[in-house]
């Protein structure tokens, strides 16, 4: 029987227990959700943001995870980081879901891996593109093979050239001792490409910010460890980031380039803290890329050549994901425990968001 995946992934958030960053946390007020074809609606976190004195630039699109009805719903929001007002963009309708957001390098589109209100069909976690003005709702970008194909994540180049977007069939029956389902990276040329494969075993993809190299995380379906990879754009020449040094980290996930392209910033466990999935993971059929969302994690870095890690924080927050500033200064990072920002060698630490459902998402930070 196909489980409700997105659904599953929700209960699965709300149920975990809530780590707490040591940093100042401001109230956040978020609108009320009307309809799915909602105008934008704006509201304000506070007439003087507390962290303005970081003369933070640009705006934050992030998910937000509100209660209405007793019924958990989702929310695409803007907040602009110099006045503090926060945009509501797109209500998800009651009983969707949202994971994986993009922004187009022009700023004017979103990507996002969705899942629509089932009805009478079965779930589908497809890419679906909207206006990042909010005019209209979510359409389909592409039809997928099968209807058993899921697509959970999706990166624009920096180039705008193509897509990148993580596939999974959880319909494939697992072999004996199988811990994790197949996922494999393609990337599709915009507008009108067909998809390509660029690696097997993989998720997490990230592009380099000139465009020529992607870098993501590979998986052994048997095995609980995952590995760094880099490769050329289109896939070819594949090289692991080896790690060295008294400090391994087991789990390496959500991994982005430095601004220079020389080194990955990425998240990852405290050594020796092995993770295996539970049972209820295992019978969720949970997608690795949230597999270790209840895995008290920090940032991390390492040159794309390998070698020696450095320990940027030490937060142990959960479902890190990591997106640049404009002016490549800092990073914003989503977590189970919020949306918070730093300098990317991991000081000057402030909160900005609460994220009180501790729903799993992204953020990407825009001019």
């Amino acid at each position: 029987m196909r489980l409700h995946f997105a659904i599953w992934r929700l209960i699965m958030a709300l149920a975990l227990s809530s780590c707490s960053i040591e940093v100042d946390q401001p109230g956040l007020t978020a609108p009320a959700p009307t309809s799915e074809s909602a105008p934008a609606l704006s509201t304000s976190i506070a007439s003087v943001p507390h962290w303005a004195d970081l003369h933070l630039p640009g705006r934050l699109v992030y998910i937000n995870g509100i209660a209405v009805d007793n019924v958990f719903q989702l929310q695409v929001q803007i907040l602009d980081l110099t006045t503090g007002e926060v945009t509501t963009i797109f209500d998800a309708p009651k009983y969707s879901w949202i994971y994986y957001l993009s922004v187009s390098p022009d700023h004017t589109q979103l990507l996002m891996s969705y899942n629509p209100p089932h009805g009478d069909t079965p779930i589908d976690q497809d890419i679906y593109v909207m206006p990042l003005d909010g005019s209209q709702p979510p359409q389909r970008l592409f039809t997928p093979p099968t209807q058993e194909d899921d697509y959970i994540e999706v990166e624009w180049s920096p180039d705008s050239n193509y897509i990148y977007v993580t596939h999974v069939n959880y319909q494939i029956p697992p072999a004996e001792g199988q811990i994790y389902p197949l996922y494999t990276i393609y990337r599709k040329a915009m507008p009108d490409g067909e998809l390509e494969m660029v690696a097997e075993k993989a998720y997490w993809p990230r592009v380099s910010p000139d465009s020529t190299h992607i870098a993501y995380v590979t998986v052994d379906p048997f095995e609980s460890g995952n590995k760094l990879f880099v490769a050329n754009a289109d896939g070819s020449n594949p090289q692991e980031v080896v790690i060295t040094g008294p400090r391994i980290p087991d789990m390496k996930d959500a991994p982005l380039f430095s601004p220079d392209g020389v080194a990955l910033i990425f998240s990852a466990d405290v050594p020796t803290q092995s993770y295996q999935p539970n049972w209820l993971e295992r019978l969720m059929g949970v997608q690795v890329a949230n597999a270790h969302s209840n895995v008290p994690s920090d940032w991390w870095t390492v040159s794309v050549n390998g070698g020696e890690v450095t320990q940027l924080t030490s937060i142990q927050s959960r479902g890190l994901f990591g997106s640049l500033s404009p002016d490549k200064q800092y990073l914003a990072s989503y977590s189970l425990d919020g949306i918070f920002v730093m300098k990317t060698d991991g000081t000057q630490l402030t909160h900005l968001i609460p994220n009180p459902q501790s729903i799993p998402g992204t953020v990407n930070w825009i001019p």
